[in-house]
């Protein structure tokens, strides 16, 4: 019998995560941030010839098993890359991205399970010139993005995936075979990849980097961020740094706040509770419960976070909201 699974990751450009200079060309819409993607996807090619991901790295592999022993095992799946869209005047363009080869490492049968290891990626169809402190003081580097993903599939059919490793920017998310976000990068970290990602400092130079990873966030939360992101009245965008409280417990505080970057601790009583990335709304129950914070939110990553007023948010999500965070505290 032939098991084929698959895991996907897609990397895009939020909103706000590109540091200046590049930013200008973001503010003068020559260039592009992408839509979040769904937290469930049912085709790529559609989103791709709309320009709503860099790229996508697809890895599809088969086992064969007889009499519950795996005999076989292959991959059969590759890199999807996007375009960049470009915008001169009345006219938007989709250039095409140049594909590195993809990076298979041998299939690793453990037990009942095979191991699938594979890095995909890319660059624009075009360079940047950055400054160098010696002749000729410009150069041009095309800076590289891609993902590497692990996937175990199971003699009994069953599979497993993890983002093992990643380019520092753009977001990363992994999606399983069902097509569901599963995990995240937690981090943006475009001034890092700026500085230091090109040339050999690639998987294809031998160097790969494993990112910090996050849960997805609900259908729910997605819903509430969007509605604070989008509000008339822009929110505060702020960065914070490892270590950093964004909230403490029984202090004052009446605003919520959604999270854009980072990984987070929840403690209550000094005990942890639960830990939160990209695309969460926390802060909600100090509006419900007496205008005090119930819990330390503790950044263990830097980050950065949006805060805004709860005025934006009806008593009935806020609630919702609530007793979702006391379903995953309890878990």
């Amino acid at each position: 019998m032939q098991i084929v699974r698959s895991a996907t990751t897609i990397s895009w450009i939020p909103s706000d995560s590109i540091p200046a200079p590049l930013k200008l060309l973001m503010e003068k819409g020559l260039m592009h941030y992408d839509p979040p993607p769904p937290l469930t996807v049912t085709a790529l090619e559609p989103m791709r010839r709309r320009g709503e991901f860099r790229f996508a790295n697809v890895l599809r592999a088969w086992i064969d098993v007889e009499d519950g022993k795996i005999r076989d095992c292959r991959y059969a799946g590759g890199v999807i890359m996007g375009l960049t869209p470009i915008t001169a005047g009345p006219m938007r363009v989709f250039l095409p991205t140049k594909a590195n080869p993809v990076i298979q490492h041998s299939p690793k049968v453990i037990g009942d399970g095979v191991t699938f290891v594979q890095t995909a990626g890319g660059r624009p169809g075009f360079s940047f010139l950055m400054p160098v402190p010696r002749w000729p003081f410009l150069v041009t580097r095309p800076f590289t993005i891609w993902t590497t993903i692990e996937l175990v599939i199971n003699a009994d059919g069953s599979c497993s995936q993890r983002l093992v490793g990643s380019s520092p920017f753009p977001r990363h998310w992994l999606y399983d075979d069902s097509g569901h976000l599963v995990e995240k990068a937690a981090l943006t970290r475009a001034k890092v990849w700026l500085n230091t990602v090109f040339g050999r400092h690639t998987p294809w130079g031998g160097q790969d980097e494993a990112p910090v990873v996050a849960p997805p966030e609900t259908e729910f939360e997605r819903g509430l961020s969007d509605q604070i992101m989008q509000a008339g009245e822009r929110p505060a965008v702020r960065g914070v740094q490892a270590g950093e409280l964004l909230f403490r417990q029984a202090q004052e505080g009446a605003s919520i706040a959604v999270i854009l970057d980072g990984n987070f601790e929840v403690r209550v009583d000094g005990k942890v509770v639960g830990h939160v990335g990209p695309g969460t709304v926390v802060g909600e129950r100090a509006v419900l419960e007496g205008g005090r914070r119930t819990a330390d939110v503790r950044a263990l990553t830097e980050g950065r976070i949006a805060e805004a007023a709860p005025r934006h948010l009806s008593i009935e999500q806020l609630s919702e909201l609530a007793q979702g965070h006391r379903r995953e505290d309890s878990g």
